[in-house]
Order: C-alpha cells, then sequence, then structure tokens
C-alpha cells in the first residue's frame, strides 16, 4: 500500500470518528428540552453580566489554577529580566528578554483562559452552584457573556502588566547599559565625569545611516558632544574593554533595527512575463525538432519554467541586477533612513583570497558586491561597496534622500567577487527587501500586546463553549488539543506534503483531498497569531490595520459564532427546575 493511499484512509477514518463525534456532542447537548427563563431579554443585561463577571473574576483570585497561572505570570518578567543574556550585548539582551517575556507570556495566557473558562462554568454546573441564577429569570446568554467577560478581564489586565513590564524591561536594560558605559569612559579612557554624561545623553540623538569606524552615526554624535575631533575620540574608545565596545557598536544597531516599528515592500516576479517566455521557447523548441522525445509537455514546461526562474534570480560573475519597488512618498523628515535586507547564497564554499588588483584579503564565505540605491545621475545615489558574508541575513542602509519623491526606489546589484561564482536571491522566500520606518517602539509594543489579545478572545470563547456541555478535565482536554492542533498547522501541512515545495501542478486526486481537508481544519481552528515575538525582534511593525483586519475575522466569526454556539447549547440544558 503507498503512502498516499495509507494517509487517504487516515483522513477518512478520522472524518468518520469526527463526524460521529460531532454527532454524538450534539446529540448530548441537546437532548434535554427544559426551557430556560428569562429567554433573549436584554433589559438590564449590562447590570447582570457585569455582576456575573466581577463574580467570574473574584472566583479566579481563590481558585488554584488562575490563581497559580497568575503568579506565574507576574514572575515571568522578572526572571527573564536577570536571566536573558542573548550573545553578551546589549541588543542580544534586549531581544532574548523580549522573546521570553512576551513569548512565554502569551502561551501561559493561552493556558489560563483556556483551563479557567473551561472550568468557570462547568464546576458551577457539577457543585450544583449554578441554581441560585438559572432558577431565577436570567437569560442564559447573560450568563455566558459574564463568564467570557470576567475572563477576559483577566487576560486584558495581565497582558498589560507583561506589556508595561516587557517595555520597561527594554528601557532598564538600555539604561544599564548607558550607566556602564558612563563609568567605564571614565575610568579606562579618561573622559571628566562632564564628557562622559554629554557623551552617555549623545546616544539618545544620534541620527543617520549606519557605518563603521569612524564613520558611525555614534562617533560623529559623540564627537559633537564632547568637542573632541573623531580621530581623537575613536583612539580613546580604544582604551574601552572589548565587551563595552562591542556593546557600543550593537547599540547602534539596536536603536535602528529593534527599537523601531519597519513596515517591508519586496520585489516582486514578473509571473506573466517567465510563463510567456516558456510558452515562446516551448514554441521554438517545437518548431526547431528539439523538444527532448523522453520528456512529456508538462515536464518540459516545469523544466523551462526552473530555467526562466532562475535566469531571474541567479546573478553571474561580472554580472548586475536592478529591481523597481514601489513604496510610500520618502517622509519630511530627511534625517530617517531606510534599509535593504537581503540574503544571498552561493553553490559552494568560497576561500579566502586577496583581492588582485584592489590590495586586501577577502575573508572566508564573503562576496566582494555593490549595492546601489536610487537614480545613478542624481547626486542622491548610494552607492556602497563591500565584502558581505554569504547564506546570513543583511541589513544595508541608506538614506531616505535616495527614493523617488513618487516612492520609487531603484535597487542594483553587482557582483564582481574576483572568485567567480554565481549569486543567487530567492525572491520567493523574502530573500529581499527594503525596510522603512512607520512608527515608534511603544506604538509597535502596543500593538503586540493588542495581536495577542485576538486569539485569546478566541480561546476563551472555546472554553466557555465546552464548559457548556462538558465536565471541566474532557472539556479543557479538548480545547488544548484544538489549541495544539491550531498551532501545528504548518508542521502538520509539510508532514501530509501538501505544501507548494512538495504539491506538484497535475496533483492527483488523493493530493488535492489532502489539501482541502488539512486546509479545513486548519481554517476551522485558526485563531489568529499568538507569536508576535519575531516582527519585535526585528522591529517590524505588527499593523494596526492588521489587527482590525484579524479582529473582525476572527472576533466576529470565530468568537461570535462559537459564542452563539455555545448560547443555543445551554438554552436547552436543563440545569434547576422550580417545582411548586
Amino acid at each position: 500500500m503507498s503512502i498516499e493511499n495509507f494517509s487517504l484512509i487516515l483522513i477518512g477514518f478520522g472524518g468518520l470518528i469526527g463526524v460521529a463525534t460531532l454527532i454524538y456532542v450534539l446529540r448530548v447537548a441537546f437532548s434535554r428540552q427544559a426551557g430556560e427563563m428569562g429567554g433573549w431579554q436584554v433589559a438590564g443585561a449590562r447590570q447582570i453580566i457585569t455582576a456575573i463577571a466581577r463574580t467570574t473574576i473574584a472566583e479566579g483570585m481563590r481558585t488554584r489554577i488562575a490563581s497559580g497561572f497568575m503568579l506565574v505570570i507576574l514572575a515571568i518578567p522578572i526572571w527573564c529580566y536577570l536571566n536573558a543574556e542573548g550573545d553578551g550585548t546589549v541588543k542580544g539582551r534586549v531581544q532574548m528578554f523580549m522573546t521570553y517575556t512576551i513569548g512565554i507570556s502569551s502561551f501561559v495566557l493561552s493556558l489560563l483562559s483556556i483551563l479557567f473558562a473551561c472550568r468557570s462554568l462547568s464546576k458551577e454546573i457539577a457543585d450544583r452552584q449554578i441554581f441560585g441564577i438559572a432558577s431565577k429569570p436570567v437569560p442564559r446568554w447573560q450568563i455566558l457573556i459574564g463568564k467570557f467577560s470576567g475572563v477576559m478581564f483577566l487576560d486584558i489586565v495581565l497582558l498589560v502588566y507583561v506589556g508595561v513590564t516587557a517595555y520597561v524591561g527594554t528601557i532598564a536594560i538600555v539604561s544599564q547599559f548607558k550607566s556602564n558605559l558612563r563609568q567605564e569612559l571614565v575610568t579606562f579612557a579618561s573622559f571628566t565625569p562632564q564628557q562622559a554624561e554629554a557623551a552617555v545623553v549623545a546616544l539618545d540623538h544620534v541620527t543617520g545611516v549606519g557605518k563603521q569606524g569612524e564613520e558611525s552615526p555614534i562617533i560623529a554624535a559623540m564627537s559633537s558632544a564632547t568637542g573632541l575631533s573623531r580621530e581623537k575620540l575613536v583612539d580613546t574608545l580604544i582604551r574601552l574593554p572589548e565587551s563595552t565596545r562591542a556593546d557600543l557598536r550593537r547599540f547602534d544597531e539596536l536603536r535602528r533595527q529593534v527599537l523601531t516599528s519597519r513596515a517591508s515592500i519586496k520585489p516582486t516576479i514578473p509571473e506573466e512575463q517567465i510563463r510567456a517566455e516558456v510558452e515562446k521557447r516551448l514554441a521554438q523548441m517545437a518548431e526547431e525538432g528539439t523538444l527532448p522525445s523522453h520528456m512529456s509537455d508538462r515536464e518540459i514546461r516545469e523544466e523551462l519554467d526552473r530555467q526562466m526562474y532562475s535566469s531571474y534570480t541567479t546573478i553571474g560573475p561580472l554580472g548586475t541586477r536592478a529591481w523597481s519597488l514601489k513604496g510610500p512618498p520618502p517622509p519630511e523628515d530627511r534625517k530617517l533612513i531606510m534599509s535593504v535586507r537581503y540574503k544571498m547564497h552561493v553553490p559552494q564554499t568560497l576561500e579566502a583570497i586577496d583581492h588582485p588588483t584592489m590590495g586586501f584579503k577577502i575573508e572566508e564565505d564573503t562576496l566582494l558586491c555593490i549595492w546601489g540605491v536610487g537614480n545613478p545621475l542624481k547626486s542622491t545615489y548610494y552607492e556602497n561597496v563591500d565584502a558581505v558574508p554569504a547564506r546570513t541575513v543583511q541589513e544595508m542602509e541608506f538614506p531616505v534622500d535616495a527614493v523617488e519623491p513618487d516612492g520609487t526606489i531603484r535597487l542594483e546589484f553587482a557582483n564582481i567577487d574576483p572568485r567567480r561564482v554565481d549569486v543567487v536571491f530567492d525572491v520567493m522566500k523574502d530573500a529581499i527587501e527594503v525596510l522603512y520606518v512607520i512608527g515608534s517602539f511603544e506604538s509597535n509594543m502596543a500593538a503586540a500586546c493588542a495581536a495577542i489579545l485576538i486569539p485569546l478572545a478566541c480561546l476563551t470563547a472555546f472554553g466557555v463553549c465546552a464548559s457548556t456541555f462538558l465536565s471541566f478535565p474532557v472539556g479543557a482536554l479538548f480545547v488544548l488539543c484544538l489549541f495544539l492542533i491550531s498551532a501545528s498547522m504548518g508542521f502538520i501541512r509539510e508532514s501530509m506534503a501538501i505544501t507548494e515545495d512538495y504539491v506538484p501542478e497535475d496533483a492527483g486526486v488523493d493530493v488535492q483531498i489532502r489539501r482541502i481537508a488539512v486546509n479545513s481544519i486548519g481554517w476551522l481552528l485558526s485563531i489568529g497569531d499568538i507569536s508576535v515575538t519575531d516582527s519585535l525582534m526585528d522591529g517590524r511593525a505588527i499593523g494596526w490595520h492588521n489587527l482590525w483586519s484579524d479582529a473582525w475575522r476572527y472576533l466576529l466569526s470565530k468568537t461570535g459564532a462559537t459564542l452563539l454556539i455555545a448560547v443555543l447549547i445551554f438554552r436547552r440544558r436543563e440545569l434547576a427546575a422550580i417545582v411548586v
């Protein structure tokens, strides 16, 4: 039996089990036909929902599960601040602190939302505490909305705490670096206390493109603040410990690449042009009679497509390539900078050599190249010649003056390495992008917390819904499984071989069924992006417009629909009957 047929059998068997389980759950949930008191009454709903939410919050403060998780969340930022080291520099410590604080806290908050939402109602039903409410003219939907609101209020309070402590901890790490630098400038560099203070204050006013050595904007700012020439300042800073000098270099990257909010634009592949070239080449080969007889038309077309795509993404020895990107018009603040983020691939290991004409050494696995930004005929054209490490992500900054008034950005790359190797930019995998500042670090941190709140609302709704017809252990396990499956959909798609890297254009019926099944499960269980740490580490904008889109998509389609189903189930469940 082939793997494809076996996977189809598993999908079919799993689908049958899922349908049977759904029928059983609905049958159990709707089996009791007791009428509720209050119906869909809206009058006085705010007071009742507020009272139930307040009771739910008080319950959470008393129960071991919720209070235990809350204590863990309160301790996470403190623990991360004391233990985050990263690569030993100020930038590495900030990135590690934010990653651990936001990442671990969001995961613990997810568990808290699931367990507390599943426990709050189901425990009251099991202990018959719900009788005091169910025997009164209180609509069932108000009970559920009150439970949901109480759990979400706790999530919001804890999330605000996490966001504030993450921000304060980041500022504290930077302040600690500045305090150490102030002391070491006096101790090792023979600065006066006034000069050291002026040099440290100048770090808050650094602007310009990041460069090495005397050309660094940090050197320019400190030179202006202390009255020392750049040459004398560099000679003085050399006396500092190596760790402090590394911190100073990494702080420059920190303020430009992390403590900011940047959006990106990427070059697009001319799909229609490539398709037209493939068809033209295929017709030419057919006319010349050079079509390979051992290959089908589909295989020939795929091979030509790979060749055309390779010619677009590969730059040969002494070759050049230009990309034109359209972004927003440049801001009026000409002090702002933009950057090109790229990753070069080379087919083999590059040995270290001495350049035959320029008289300097090109290190191992570095490639000598030229980047140009802007119009070469204008004085604002920016050019950078450097030996850049291959196979690693790099950022090259350039002044915003190089951008055209309409927002057009022209990028040029020249492969001038004397070892005569090909350079590949995999545009499909974000090998090239232009980043530009659109906001502050503070606004990005607030957007990150708001982004985490969306999946928390979905998980809370799932938990409340499960508590209407399942006991606490079963409901919690059920929602936890849904959460883990949702978080693992990327791995599931790869394991089922339905990603673009695996699926051919003429995929068979079994592959299509597998893809539809997995994509349907992924759509049903998607709850939004709960991991925003990668964006914060790279200073990428979370985007308030994306949050509004996710809010409409998940809060209405998932949270709203789940709560509606919960209300329909709960209204038909007999909890307590009044006997007269």
